[in-house]
């Protein structure tokens, strides 16, 4: 192979990445600034709910249930997007929260997404997306045209499917962090 096809082969994976790549990176959802969202202008935080916002135990921080409230208080809406089966689980940490949800998500694909931005009449450049995995959060997120926050997973017991991807989630979270030296 010559070095022209070497080169186009390795931009095109590049490119690929790119659409992984988080807009923001914060460990704990509780950490994410009230100050960032008015920067940036966002008047709906989606947060995705398993390892994001509740443990394995479907358990969350009396910090996070403080910083729902703070967030509410101020104006922003949220809105739980979920690729969770438990509708019942679902609702019970919406409803302790003080949010609306839609599980069954089934992320990246977009629908969740469009049918928030239905329910909510909120345009896209006001929304965005928070979640602990780059394949589903934030690739649906990017791919729905949203900015997007990665967090570090609660818990790192979870289910097989998430465990085969986060050995590549690291490879490219490395890319991500050399390039943007973490949060922008």
């Amino acid at each position: 192979m010559d070095n022209t096809k070497k080169e186009e082969k390795v931009g095109v994976i590049k490119r690929a990445f790119r659409k992984l790549y988080p807009t923001y990176v914060y460990d704990k959802v509780e950490h994410i600034p009230y100050e960032l969202l008015m920067k940036e202008n966002i008047r709906l935080l989606v947060l995705d709910m398993d390892n994001t916002l509740i443990d394995n135990k479907h358990t969350y921080s009396k910090e996070l249930k403080k910083w729902s409230k703070e967030m509410t208080n101020k104006g922003i809406r949220l809105y739980i997007l979920s690729n969770s089966y438990y509708g019942d689980l679902v609702k019970k940490i919406a409803d302790e929260l003080n949010m609306k949800y839609i599980f069954k998500a089934k992320k990246p694909l977009l629908k969740g997404f469009v049918q928030i931005s239905q329910k909510t009449n909120i345009p896209k450049e006001n929304i965005m997306m928070v979640g602990d995995q780059l394949f589903t959060d934030i690739w649906g997120g990017n791919r729905y045209g949203i900015k997007t926050i990665l967090v570090r997973p609660i818990k790192k017991q979870e289910l097989f499917i998430s465990r085969i991807k986060r050995p590549f989630e690291k490879i490219i979270l490395k890319h991500y962090l050399k390039k943007n030296g973490g949060n922008k």
